[in-house]
């Protein structure tokens, strides 16, 4: 990564990980834990209560990586839920679709909703984060 003004990394505060999948979870984690690039991390395997957590949270989210593939609420139907649920006073997290697969359905609904940065393959990737970070959030 290259370095930024006084040599200060951007971070990103808070991502919330929704993914069904304990293995990639814990692969995830351990990516985003060793970047450096964000301070707290919170992971959820069900949709529902991450939906429950993000909308009551005190905390703001910055940023959602959010599986599509999904038991009992998709992550379609969580955008659908999370778009209607939202207080619109308050600043939207980014939302990073990840998936196995990414198709065109997936590429078509991440043009629906301007909070969508993208639409990845698992795994998530370094630079992915690095994108984030640089782009969207300052240093603190």
């Amino acid at each position: 990564m290259k370095p930024n003004v006084g040599n200060q990394k951007k971070t990103i505060r808070r991502l919330v990980l929704i993914d069904d999948d304990s293995t990639d979870n814990f692969l995830h984690s351990r990516l985003l834990q060793r970047s450096g690039l964000v301070d707290d991390l919170i992971i959820f395997e069900e949709a529902e209560e991450a939906l429950k957590y993000i909308c009551s949270s005190m905390e703001p989210v910055d940023v959602i990586c959010l599986d599509i593939n999904m038991p009992r609420m998709n992550g379609f139907e969580f955008l659908d839920a999370f778009e209607s649920s939202w207080d619109p006073q308050l600043e939207k997290p980014l939302i990073v679709i990840l998936s196995t697969t990414v198709g065109p359905a997936e590429i078509e609904y991440a043009k629906r909703i301007p909070r969508i940065v993208g639409a990845e393959t698992k795994p998530l990737r370094p630079e992915l984060i690095e994108f984030l970070a640089e782009r969207f959030f300052v240093a603190e």
